[in-house]
């Protein structure tokens, strides 16, 4: 798998734990849900054949520390992760995301702009974007069944999403060495209500380089939808990639053959 160098960043209040492995120009992922840095340990190691690739466990989650700061928000999200470019490197970093991590990456961009390249943000949840009632109300069934039990509310936000694709053969995440229970906990008291409470829309992203991407094989998820419409209102170019919203755990080398391809197109530019 090669060298992985690991270590702590403090931020505000708080602390990170996060990855690095390879060189090049800096690359860094953030996950979705409550993955750690080890759920994209795969799609890393095969971008860091050509990039410095860091990777780290979002505030609250695993081994960084929850700190004081309450209510978390996109914009402390995104404070976080350019305290930690800013610790690792001196260079813009190219920033790759999924779901909450696409809009850590977005809401980077446009708060922090001199610490991002390019963005690749696949299947964002922005409800600014697009809004449906019909969906936000199943959200706060989601966010009622969390007071009591977070397993059962995690369960009814998966069903949300409907069929899950088959996974590339081979591809599986690093065991989570967090608490499940911890974890999730966590994410439905803080990053899920930050998330819904986010503004992001394209009109704060016009000066970023943004590339979004969505999952090939249910284009009628609502965060592809997202990111299709997202897209239109950049006028940028939408990019399919194989599999669906978890892409970058289930499908770690088609999903790395797409940003290669993505990235060099836009060095090329």
């Amino acid at each position: 798998m090669g060298e992985v160098r690991s270590g702590t960043v403090e931020v505000r209040g708080a602390q990170l734990y996060y990855e690095v492995r390879g060189s090049g120009t800096p690359l860094l992922l953030v996950q979705g849900g409550i993955s750690e840095a080890g759920a994209t340990d795969q799609l890393a190691t095969e971008l860091a054949r050509q990039h410095e690739v860091i990777s780290y466990d979002r505030r609250g989650l695993s081994r960084s520390t929850a700190g004081g700061e309450v209510p978390v928000t996109m914009a402390l999200h995104a404070e976080d992760a350019a305290r930690l470019l800013a610790a690792v490197t001196d260079r813009p970093a190219h920033v790759v995301g999924a779901s909450i991590g696409a809009l850590i990456c977005l809401h980077l961009a446009a708060e922090h702009p001199a610490k991002v390249a390019t963005v690749i943000a696949h299947e964002p949840p922005m409800s600014r974007v697009v809004h449906e009632d019909t969906r936000e109300k199943e959200l706060d069934t989601v966010a009622e069944l969390a007071t009591t039990d977070v397993r059962t509310a995690i369960r009814h936000m998966v069903s949300l999403a409907g069929e899950r694709p088959k996974p590339e053969e081979g591809a599986r995440p690093a065991p989570m060495v967090g608490d499940v229970d911890k974890n999730l906990a966590w994410f439905f008291a803080n990053d899920f209500p930050a998330v819904r409470a986010s503004d992001l829309d394209a009109g704060k992203l016009s000066g970023a380089t943004i590339l979004p991407t969505g999952g090939a094989q249910f284009p009628e998820r609502w965060e592809y939808r997202c990111a299709q419409q997202l897209a239109r209102e950049l006028d940028v170019g939408f990019t399919e990639i194989p599999g669906g919203h978890e892409a970058p755990t289930s499908h770690p080398w088609a999903t790395a053959a797409v940003l290669q391809r993505l990235l060099a197109v836009e060095r090329a530019s």
